[in-house]
C-alpha cells in the first residue's frame, strides 16, 4: 500500500499520508481480494486526481464533471456500432460467428461490455460502471489488435483509442461531483444495465437498409442522453463545456461512418450554436453555479 500513498503530492502525503494508509488498512481488514483491489483503485484514483488538479474545487475537475456523462454516452454508442460491425462481418457470407474467427466474437463482446458499463454508470453505479466500461474498451482494443494481426495492430488504436480516452474522462470525474443516481437501488441499476445490453443486442441484430444505418449510432445516443437525464445538461454552463460534450459525438459518428451526409452539416452547426447560446445566456446573468466553468 505504501506505493499508492507515494502517488499523492508530497505536501498532502506529509500531512495526511498516515491517515490514508490507516484508513486503507481498516477498510481492507479481513477483506477478500476483490475488495482490496477496489480500495486500492480508489486510493490510486484519488491520488492521481490530486496530482492532476482534478478536485471538485478546481476548474479542471468541474470541467470533467460536466463532460463525463456525455463522454460515456458517446463511448457506449460508438462501442455498440463497432460491436454491430464485427457481428455482421462475422456473419458475412452465411457463416457463423465462430467460423469467422474468435477475434470477431471477442471484439463484439467487448463492445457490449462497454455498453453495459456505460449504462450501469449512468443508472447510478458510477465507479463500477466506469470500471466495467474501461475493461470492455481494453478488451475490445486487445481483441481488435489480435484480429488485425501484428502488422496492422496499430489501426486498433485509431478505432478504439478514442473510446478509451472518453472512458478515462468519465473516470476522472471528482467523486463529489458525480451525477446523482437515476436509479436508487443496486438491483435496479443492474436491471437497467441488463436491459441496456438486451436492447443493444437487438439494435445490433436488426438489419437496416444502408440509407438509415446511422440509426445504429443515433438511437443509442438518444437512449444514453435520456438515461443521463436533465442533470447532465444543467451542468453544461459554459461554451467550452458544451463544445467538449458535443464534439465527441460528431467525431465518433464520422469515424464509424454513422453520420449520414445530409445530417453532417446540421449537426456540425448545432454544437457551436449551442455553445454560443450558453455563452450569451451566461453573459446576460444566467443564475446557478457554473459547474462546467
Amino acid at each position: 500500500m505504501s506505493w499508492a500513498v507515494r502517488l499523492y503530492p508530497a505536501s498532502f502525503r506529509r500531512e495526511f499520508g498516515d491517515e490514508v494508509a490507516e484508513a486503507y488498512r481498516e477498510a481492507t481488514r479481513d477483506a477478500g481480494p476483490l475488495a482490496r483491489m477496489r480500495e486500492t483503485g480508489d486510493v490510486v484514483g484519488h491520488a492521481v486526481r490530486m496530482r492532476l488538479g482534478l478536485g471538485s474545487a478546481g476548474r479542471a475537475g468541474r470541467w470533467f464533471a460536466a463532460v463525463a456523462p456525455f463522454a460515456l454516452v458517446a463511448a457506449g454508442a460508438a462501442a455498440l456500432w463497432w460491436s454491430g460491425l464485427m457481428f455482421r462481418v462475422g456473419l458475412g457470407g452465411g457463416t457463423t460467428v465462430a467460423a469467422a474467427g474468435t477475434a470477431y466474437t471477442l471484439v463484439a463482446a467487448g463492445g457490449l461490455v462497454t455498453v453495459a458499463g456505460a449504462v450501469l454508470a449512468l443508472a447510478g453505479r458510477w465507479t463500477a460502471g466506469c470500471r466495467l466500461a474501461s475493461a470492455g474498451v481494453a478488451g475490445t482494443l486487445a481483441a481488435d489488435a489480435w484480429r488485425q494481426g501484428a502488422g496492422a495492430a496499430g489501426a486498433a488504436l485509431f478505432t478504439t483509442g478514442p473510446l478509451l480516452v472518453l472512458v478515462l474522462v468519465a473516470l476522472a470525474c471528482p467523486p463529489d461531483l458525480r451525477p446523482v443516481p437515476q436509479v436508487r437501488s443496486a438491483a435496479g441499476a443492474m436491471a437497467v444495465a441488463a436491459w441496456g445490453v438486451v436492447l443493444s443486442a437487438a439494435v445490433v441484430a436488426v438489419p437496416l437498409p444502408y440509407a438509415v444505418g446511422w440509426l445504429r449510432f443515433l438511437v443509442p445516443v438518444a437512449g444514453g442522453l435520456l438515461l443521463a437525464g436533465r442533470q447532465a445538461f444543467v451542468r453544461l454552463r459554459t461554451a467550452p463545456a458544451v463544445l467538449a460534450a458535443g464534439l465527441p459525438f460528431l467525431a465518433l459518428a464520422e469515424l464509424t461512418g454513422a453520420l449520414a451526409a445530409y445530417l453532417g452539416l446540421p449537426l456540425l452547426l448545432l454544437v457551436p450554436a449551442a455553445a454560443v447560446a450558453v455563452s450569451v445566456r451566461r453573459r446576460r446573468g444566467g443564475s446557478g453555479p457554473l459547474v462546467g466553468a
